[in-house]
């Protein structure tokens, strides 16, 4: 299994609701590919996180990589041969970052939104914890299990389940 973690900025800010559509537009590609997620938000930066097999991977990552609604997209990490999915819960979901109490009750003190923003956020262990601890949050908020081995991965989320404040 392929995953591969970018960070991108849009070319013009969306609203809340046109995020959340677009992320559930993602969802329903994602899961007719097979493919599972995970995003956060903050001032129009994205990291984001796509797995799965490695051709539909590469095809979503594509189709992604042209999508013109972004740009300024790097890839922080890939890797290839993954075992298991670490995002698999959704499709495809998205947790908007403005929520201080995520970084109070995550992090502490110190750490806001605005990590996403800087250039810390192409450090592949920051943007990877980051994820993980985001995705942990949401799916706790959101009371969703991980799909157990062998289930079929990445429901599409409900609205209720893209965290915002």
């Amino acid at each position: 299994m392929l995953q591969i973690v970018f960070r991108s900025q849009l070319t013009k800010l969306l609203s809340y609701t046109d995020i959340q559509k677009l992320c559930l537009a993602s969802a329903r590609n994602n899961r007719k590919a097979g493919v599972t997620g995970f995003m956060v938000e903050c001032g129009g930066v994205f990291l984001e996180a796509i797995e799965g097999e490695t051709r539909e991977v590469d095809e979503t990552f594509s189709r992604i990589r042209h999508d013109t609604r972004h740009d300024q997209m790097e890839i922080v990490y890939s890797e290839n041969g993954l075992d298991r999915r670490r995002f698999g819960a959704w499709s495809m979901n998205v947790m908007f970052l403005d929520d201080d109490v995520f970084w109070q009750t995550v992090f502490g003190t110190g750490f806001s939104c605005d990590e996403l923003l800087s250039s810390r956020a192409l450090e592949p262990a920051f943007a990877l914890g980051l994820l993980a601890m985001a995705y942990q949050y949401a799916c706790t908020q959101a009371k969703v299990e991980p799909p157990p081995a062998g289930a079929r991965p990445g429901r599409i989320p409900r609205i209720g389940h893209m965290l915002r404040r």
